[in-house]
């Protein structure tokens, strides 16, 4: 199996097709029957996959060990540690810790605050647009010009949906004003019913993620964002530190260990 298809394989599984079949497989990377089904056989050997039953094959336990893995290892969330929590404790709002994948947003982590009612679309591991809430556009506002180029070429028909420019100017332009501010704040671009407050995360120039804070729009007023969104931009500081810290610790040690010559 070439890498390049078993990521096909594996990239293949959505919560609306949760198992596939040989044949189903088979139709869509065009290559022999032989040729998937030894692949497949790879990944349940790795636990990658299992199979379910006559219908096919699901993702296997070996995911939710490496899911396992990224929440102890996952340098960001260690540098957050329990300043989300304590954030959605003073702020009352759900809290996303986000990174930007490919062409879209993933939650790493969501901490639900004590806003009655509030349902939030983002939920750790699901996949968010790029172009739309308070979350999403703190990222796309700090990317370098090479992506948002690269982002013009492959993905203009997300850019028209979401009322953004469509030329490198105009885009820049628009996204000028967010990245000056520091914080984008966005009124039911996701969910109807919620306004979205974020942050980016950065180590100097290069973007590490965003912090959000999700509330109810009905008890959204003045006052609230001024209250909460210093709670934020501290929240977002302080991790930020953190990472530094660790990252320093980690070149001690490793300055510690090191042969001498």
């Amino acid at each position: 199996m070439t890498v390049s298809r078993t990521l096909q394989v594996l990239g293949m599984f959505t919560v609306e097709r949760p198992v596939l079949s040989i044949d189903w497989l088979v139709g869509r990377l065009q290559v022999s029957r032989a040729s998937v089904y030894r692949d497949v056989q790879e990944l349940v050997q790795a636990g990658l996959l299992e199979k379910v039953d006559a219908r096919g094959y699901a993702l296997g336990a070996r995911i939710v060990e490496l899911d396992r893995q990224i929440r102890l290892g996952d340098p960001l969330l260690h540098a957050a540690g329990p300043l989300p929590q304590q954030l959605a404790r003073e702020s009352g709002g759900t809290v996303l810790l986000c990174r930007l994948h490919a062409r879209t947003v993933l939650c790493i982590l969501e901490v639900t605050g004590s806003a009655p009612g509030l349902t939030v679309s983002y939920e750790r591991g699901r996949a968010m647009p790029l172009y739309r809430g308070a979350t999403s556009k703190i990222l796309l506002a700090h990317l370098p010009v090479s992506r948002l180029r690269q982002l013009l070429e492959v993905d203009a028909d997300a850019l028209v949906d979401a009322g953004l420019p469509q030329t490198l100017p105009g885009l820049q332009q628009a996204l000028a004003p967010l990245r000056a501010q520091g914080h984008v704040i966005t009124r039911g671009e996701v969910d109807a019913h919620a306004v979205g407050l974020a942050a980016p995360l950065l180590d100097s120039a290069r973007l590490l993620g965003s912090l959000s804070v999700v509330l109810p729009a009905a008890r959204f007023t003045p006052a609230t964002e001024r209250r909460v969104l210093p709670l934020l931009k501290s929240c977002a500081r302080r991790i930020e530190a953190r990472l530094e810290n660790d990252r320093r610790r980690g070149q001690t040690l490793r300055t510690l260990h090191a042969p001498s010559t």
